[in-house]
This record gives structure tokens, C-alpha cells and sequence, in this order.
């Protein structure tokens, strides 16, 4: 039996249209659990009417998961976001198919697929799908859907509870030191409402941003930094010198020695995700896989050592401080 647990928070517009393609699927014995933190809409109203089980509790992506297993009666367990769509009527079956055929400890998630009304924003997410296709390392995000077994699930030791968000990435990068992520067969619709409502180069920035933070482990920025996530509905266009200011406090907040060594840090974390240039260049083309056999052929070789890394550590400071001050100009010229 497979368990389909969904977190939500005031998802009206979206969990009937998912809830109805989920009651769609075929060929599989399957159970809904919708984790709700709070929902003052009707959100639940809709999930009663579906027949999904209601579990509420306090908001937060990671813990309304968690939570959501412990209602749980399934073997496997199927995340999903509230504004996926799964329109393959087999899809479920297929993916569950492939997953019960592996012996080692392994994760499954689906390519994803945005949906969005800007065509230019639609071109822009095509190197996130893409980007979903492969399993290197930092590619995974849980609006891919996880799908993993009980057994695994529980042996791993579940989401982590600390942020509510990120409970994606921190899963990620602590699986895949003990288990292998794997693409299932279909794909996933999404929305790309947040990059349409906060501007897909300023989303991808803060993203950049985010991450860069959880990865230097300076987890004092999430609670600093205004706004820092904020619902889908709730989005507009984002102001990111906030955000580029709190970074630079937490980045040199122990002295100048050491700022220099998180810039390096961080060197060497982007120069590991090399590939996501190539990855860039190959949607432009309409040929990302002969550009990430070219990254992975030629320039892996000649990259991947203390120059590299120093080069891109010069190259993502410039970058930060440039557009810290792109950030702070457009700051003061809207006060005006």
C-alpha cells in the first residue's frame, strides 16, 4: 500500500485539482493524508469532501510530513506538494513498480514540469526541469515528489524540523550519503507561480543565496533575514538587498579572516556544481546532455582541484558584492 502524505497551508487553489487526478490513479491500493498547518481557507473543507485522513498540527514543511507519516499505513511513502499534478492515470503504479525492484536504500522523485502563464518565465524554468532529470548531487527538491519506502524512511531518520523550509535540500544531502536517488518514470507538474510573482532572476538569486547559507551552516540567516519564505499566494516582487545585506552580516560577522574563508568555501562548493553552467547552456541550445557530457569530458578533468576553486571563489565574491550593490541602488531608488 502506498501513503500519499501532502502538506498544506491554505492550499484551496490547488489540492482539489490534485486530490482529483490522485483519485484517478490505477492499478494500486493507496491512502491520502493531508498535513495541515493551519489552513484558514477551505483547504480542508476539500480534503474532507476528497476522503483524504486530516492531520493538523503546528506549520512547517518538515514537521507536517513527519506528522503525516505517524498517521501512515502505507509500506511506501509518496511527498507531494499541493500545487503538483500527476495527470498519467498510471503513473503512481509505474513509479511504485520500479521502486519495489531495488534491494538497496533508495528515493525516488519525478522530472519536473512547470506550469506557468509567462512564456519568458516558462523558458527560464526549462533549466530547472532539466535540471530535475539528473541525480548529482543538490538536484533533488521535494516539488520532484519523494517517493521512498517505510522501511527507509524510518531507518534514515525522517525531515528535519529545524526550518520550515528546507527540509528538501538538508533530506537530500543526508540520503544520498547512504542511499542513491533515482529518477522514476513520468513527470510532475508544478507551479512556477513564486518566480511569475517575485521575478525569476530575483528568485533564482535568493535561491542562491539560500542555499549558499545552509551550506556554510550559517543557519542564524533564516532567522535574521526578513521574509525569508514566504507562502506562494503571498508573493510580489522581491526586494533582495535585505537579503544580500544579511548575508554579508552573518558571511563576515567573525572578522575579516574569516569571511575570506567561507568566500572560499563557497568556491569550492560552486566549482562542484560546475556542470549547472553547462547544464544552462545546453537548455539554450535545446541540447543539455551534449553539454553536460562536454562539462563532464573536458572541464571536470582540469577543474575540479585548489586553482579551480580559487578562481571561482574570486568569481562568486565579485558576484555577490556586484549585486549586493545592483540591490542596495534599486533599494534607495525606490525610497525616493
Amino acid at each position: 500500500m502506498l501513503s500519499i502524505i501532502i502538506p498544506t497551508l491554505n492550499e484551496e487553489q490547488h489540492i482539489k485539482k490534485l486530490l482529483h487526478q490522485l483519485a484517478a490513479q490505477k492499478n494500486l491500493s493507496f491512502e491520502v493524508i493531508v498535513s495541515d498547518g493551519g489552513s484558514e481557507d477551505a483547504t480542508l473543507k476539500i480534503a474532507e469532501n476528497m476522503k483524504a485522513t486530516i492531520v493538523s498540527g503546528e506549520p512547517g514543511r518538515g514537521r507536517q510530513l513527519n506528522e503525516g507519516t505517524l498517521h501512515a499505513k502505507g509500506e511506501y511513502f509518496l511527498f507531494l506538494h499541493a500545487d503538483s499534478e500527476i495527470e498519467n492515470r498510471l503513473q503512481l503504479k509505474n513509479a511504485l513498480d520500479l521502486m519495489e525492484g531495488f534491494t538497496q536504500p533508495s528515493a525516488g522523485h519525478f522530472k519536473i514540469n512547470f506550469f506557468c502563464e509567462d512564456p519568458k518565465v516558462k523558458k527560464f524554468l526549462s533549466f530547472f526541469e532539466w535540471k530535475s532529470f539528473f541525480n548529482r548531487e543538490g538536484t533533488f527538491s521535494g516539488d520532484q515528489g519523494l517517493l521512498i519506502s517505510r522501511k527507509d524512511f524510518d531507518s534514515f531518520g525522517h525531515f528535519s524540523e529545524e526550518f520550515g523550509f528546507l527540509e528538501d535540500k538538508e533530506f537530500g544531502q543526508r540520503f544520498s550519503e547512504i542511499g542513491r536517488f533515482v529518477t522514476l518514470p513520468g513527470e510532475i507538474k508544478s507551479s512556477g507561480r513564486r518566480f511569475e510573482a517575485e521575478g525569476a532572476a530575483e528568485r533564482t538569486a535568493l535561491n542562491l543565496i539560500i542555499m549558499s547559507m545552509f551550506h556554510l551552516k550559517l543557519f542564524n540567516f533564516f532567522v535574521v533575514a526578513p521574509s525569508i519564505y514566504k507562502e506562494a499566494l503571498e508573493s510580489k516582487k522581491l526586494n533582495l538587498f535585505p537579503f544580500f545585506h544579511n548575508a554579508l552580516h552573518e558571511i563576515a560577522g567573525d572578522g575579516f579572516f574569516k569571511a575570506i574563508l567561507r568566500f572560499k568555501n563557497l568556491g569550492s562548493w560552486a566549482n562542484a556544481n560546475g556542470w549547472q553552467v553547462f547544464l544552462w547552456l545546453g537548455t539554450r541550445s535545446n541540447n543539455p546532455q551534449k553539454f553536460i557530457a562536454i562539462y563532464d569530458r573536458y572541464f571536470l578533468p582540469i577543474s575540479r582541484n585548489l586553482a579551480g576553486d580559487l578562481l571561482v571563489s574570486f568569481i562568486i565574491t565579485a558576484w555577490f558584492f556586484l549585486k549586493l550593490l545592483a540591490s542596495w541602488i534599486r533599494f534607495r531608488s525606490r525610497k525616493r
